[in-house]
């Protein structure tokens, strides 16, 4: 992460990025490397600069995805990251990557000497909150051919990178059903 990139989310003097970049560590993930495991504690927020993971739950042997991050994206647990409290899920590295990280503490100290901080935490939050919703939202109002085709229009590269049996359970289907949705979908767009 740069200044430029994290202009984007707060604005930062010169003299307040140098303080604030001194706390910022990067972090280099190979594919199949955990960012964070069921059961551990979040203590990083990070930065997606290249790459690509997945956060899934493990019920009974089997992965339930429930999101994804990509680069220019913030990762972490952030419920568990401001409370202390274990993870219930795993986030998981797709493909080679690199994380900008903070830990926590640093994050804390910087709320009292840095108030623009605040800003950028709150942002975070603000934008999971909206997503988290939005995509609960989708389970109750929209068809799974209509979270398909959302999944399509706001997340192209989700599309082209994962598996099906990871879209499918992203999307709350079976593989199969999955099958039947792409299908009806390219019909649709031939006629």
């Amino acid at each position: 992460m740069n200044k430029e990139v994290l202009a984007e989310f707060m604005n930062l003097t010169e003299e307040e990025w140098l303080v604030f970049s001194a706390s910022l560590t990067t972090k280099q993930y190979k594919k199949g490397d955990f960012f964070l495991k069921e059961d551990e504690f979040c203590d990083y927020v990070g930065f997606v600069d290249k790459g690509f993971f997945n956060f899934f739950y493990l019920v009974n042997g089997v992965n339930h995805v429930r999101g994804f991050f990509s680069p220019n994206e913030f990762i972490s647990n952030y419920p568990c990251f401001l409370l202390e409290r274990k993870s219930k899920f795993y986030i998981q590295a797709l493909e080679d990557s690199s994380v900008t990280l903070m830990h926590r503490d640093d994050l804390l100290m910087y709320y009292k000497i840095l108030p623009k901080v605040q800003e950028l935490s709150r942002g975070i939050v603000e934008n999971l909150y909206l997503e988290v919703s939005d995509k609960y939202e989708s389970f109750f109002l929209k068809t799974p051919e209509e979270r398909y085709l959302n999944l399509i229009s706001s997340k192209p590269k989700v599309i082209e990178k994962l598996p099906q049996y990871m879209i499918a359970s992203y999307l709350g289907v079976t593989p199969e059903a999955l099958c039947r949705i792409k299908k009806r979908v390219t019909e649709a767009k031939v006629h």
